[in-house]
């Protein structure tokens, strides 16, 4: 017999606390109420004003906290844990534009306990703004991400009239130095949003958004100049005017009108007739003016060493040459590569001479700027002079001017610069350098073993004949693998593939259904042309390849890593001891996204052969790109090793289960 005492007493609680609740809401509405007869604008003593908003950030997460979930969603606590739960920030912000007086603007981001991920933006706080901060615990969150937002899905996002674009196609002078800029903006806590599109073709062929209209001036700082529809592609860079004040804007113009750190002119080839181990090379830099710059160069095992020659000052003072970029080719000790010659002048300067001379060993040629001089008598003597221009236009990054609102429905953004680090060796990450200017540490493995690896976001492991012994270790193996399940990325050149997924296997045999990091099985050395793919509801080739391999995944298609402006989404193609690979069949990552394939002879896609590959792993992320080294073919090719990089902190907020949210409030 049921106790109908209890069913009584367990109603008249409930409507004791609905009343209680709806009391509440009552003093809140009307606390906010008078609070918002405050005049428009500031006209207020500073403290009056931001203690008006310290009630109006205390009172709104207070009525979020108490206010219920939608009827049909009865599993969630509040209506604050629905909307971050459900990926609802439509609806808070609407929430939130209801609730608050028409002269408080405010900005809204989720914090994961490393990052703060922006949500709402509607500008840039004043000096009167106020945070608060409140924990969330969410609900049904997948792994992965709260709601939808990972790397690859971002939703719908608008960019008012006077946004900043920066291109990543022809119509930027070099891409790689554009990146540059992005990570300087990124650093400033800007969000640098790119728009995402399909690498594969143009749309008469059956695919989308491979070329994006946008109405553009080309003076983003005057705006004097008559604006023009351009037709974008490769995933440009947008920095949104409502996070933008003068200040930002300007210092955004002097980073990318005198780019900081990127090189003026790159040696880039020292060819000998044998490995230069232990061997000594002296370059002299003769200027127009007669004043000379000497660096001497030790090759050792496995690092170069050097050490700056005296100047005789003058204009020899202004050129600076970059020698941590000096490297080895890991695939041939006979070369030096990588060495990078800055003018640090407020005006040009011309090299009338460089001289190239080696001890022990027999020089053969040294290679500059892609031209190549042979040796004479075991000199290399560069005459004709070699010009350092300051402030050249060919040097500057592009940046246009929206001149319309921009709506966009495949977005993604940074949320910070990358922190990179390196293992074993710098190997050909010396050369990404010497294009780019990025900054990175180079980690050994006492390093990753005493836990060193929780300070980056991102590892790079280039090809280096190091690794087989480096990951002989099974605490840096196990260190790695714990790092990148607990949100870390990594990225695996040429060999280092084959390594790495091996000796995953061999450590974590156990804790994961497939084979390593992805589940590499075969290995192949191919120079053919790339091709970036995606799944096509076409029935195309590109659909039937990953049909083939099983992986069900959408693949390339508006992936923040498959940004590239070919039409038909091809790269050069490169070489190494892994330039493609296979997946097991019987055993790889079954939520792989494949970014590109080979080509075979009659151009079409060589699968079942891989070069370029994305999955998660855990809350991490692991990228293998097959082939030695990408700079020594395209900035396009080397598009793939920057947007890695720069993946590793694009928005992706993970399900910890408790999440932070933090509101800040400042009057219009």
């Amino acid at each position: 017999m049921k106790n109908t005492n209890n069913i009584t007493n367990n109603e008249t609680a409930q409507m004791m606390t609905i009343e209680a609740f709806l009391g509440a809401l009552l003093i809140i509405t009307a606390v906010l109420f008078v609070v918002s007869q405050a005049p428009s604008g500031v006209q207020q003593a500073d403290a009056q004003s931001k203690t008006q908003l310290v009630h109006y950030g205390e009172d709104t997460i207070d009525l979020l906290k108490n206010s219920p979930p939608p009827l049909d969603k009865p599993d969630y606590d509040n209506k604050l844990q629905y909307y971050l739960s459900e990926n609802k920030f439509d609806d808070l912000n609407e929430f939130l534009n209801d609730t608050l007086p028409d002269n408080v603007a405010y900005n809204v981001e989720l914090y994961d306990g490393g990052r703060y991920f922006p949500i709402i933006r509607n500008g840039y706080p004043s000096g009167n703004g106020i945070s608060f901060n409140e924990i969330i615990v969410t609900k049904r969150s997948p792994a992965g991400g709260v709601g939808h937002l990972t790397g690859t899905s971002i939703t719908y996002k608008s960019f008012d009239n006077g946004s900043l674009i920066i291109p990543m196609d022809e119509k930027q002078n070099n891409n790689i130095t554009a990146y540059n800029l992005i990570l300087k903006i990124s650093n400033l806590g800007i969000p640098v949003y790119q728009l995402l599109q399909d690498p594969r073709g143009n749309e008469s062929a059956g695919f989308m958004n491979w070329s994006l209209p946008i109405l553009t001036s080309t003076d983003p700082w005057n705006g004097s100049d008559e604006p023009d529809t351009r037709p974008y592609a490769g995933g440009p860079y947008v920095i949104d005017v409502a996070d933008l004040t003068s200040i930002l804007k300007n210092q955004i113009r002097g980073w990318a009108e005198n780019p900081i750190e990127v090189p003026s002119s790159k040696i880039d080839m020292i060819e000998f007739n044998s490995s230069m181990e232990g061997k000594n090379i002296h370059i002299t830099f003769t200027l127009n003016n007669g004043s000379t710059k000497i660096i001497n160069l030790t090759a050792g095992t496995p690092n170069i060493t050097s050490v700056d020659g005296l100047d005789s000052l003058n204009d020899s003072e202004y050129l600076h040459i970059d020698t941590t970029s000096v490297a080895y080719d890991d695939l041939n000790k006979s070369k030096i590569i990588g060495i990078v010659i800055f003018n640090q002048a407020s005006f040009d300067l011309t090299i009338s001479n460089i001289t190239v001379e080696s001890v022990g060993k027999k020089l053969s040629s040294i290679t500059i700027n892609g031209t190549n001089y042979p040796a004479t008598q075991n000199k290399v003597k560069i005459d004709g002079g070699l010009t350092l221009a300051h402030d050249s236009p060919s040097e500057k990054v592009i940046i246009h001017n929206s001149s319309e609102e921009i709506k966009y429905s495949h977005t993604t953004w940074l949320t910070g610069s990358p922190r990179i680090a390196v293992y074993p060796e710098a190997g050909t990450m010396t050369n990404y350098f010497s294009d780019s200017g990025i900054s990175y540490t180079v980690l050994d493995s006492n390093n990753i073993v005493n836990g060193n690896l929780g300070n980056y976001d991102i590892l790079i492991v280039p090809h280096t004949e190091m690794i087989e012994d480096s990951l002989s270790d099974v605490i840096v193996v196990r260190n790695m693998i714990d790092w990148v399940s607990d949100g870390g990325v990594l990225l695996a050149e040429c060999a280092s593939i084959k390594e790495i997924d091996d000796r995953v296997e061999d450590v974590d045999q156990d804790n994961h259904t497939w084979h390593g990091f992805i589940g590499v099985q075969e290995y192949f050395n191919t120079s053919n042309t790339i091709q970036l793919v995606g799944r096509s509801p076409y029935g195309d080739t590109l659909g039937k390849y990953l049909t083939d391999n099983l992986t069900g995944n959408d693949g390339a298609r508006l992936h923040p890593l498959a940004q590239s402006y070919t039409e038909d989404g091809t790269l050069p193609g490169t070489n190494g001891t892994v330039s493609a690979f296979r997946l097991n069949i019987t055993g790889f990552n079954p939520k792989n996204s494949i970014m590109a394939v080979p080509q075979n002879e009659s151009s079409g896609v060589a699968y079942p052969k891989i070069t370029f590959i994305e999955a998660p792993f855990d809350k991490g992320t692991v990228i293998y790109l097959a082939g030695h080294d990408q700079s020594t073919f395209s900035q396009q090719r080397e598009r793939l090793i920057f947007n890695s990089i720069l993946y590793s902190t694009t928005a992706k907020v993970y399900s910890y289960g408790l999440l932070e949210i933090r509101i800040t409030m400042w009057y219009k």
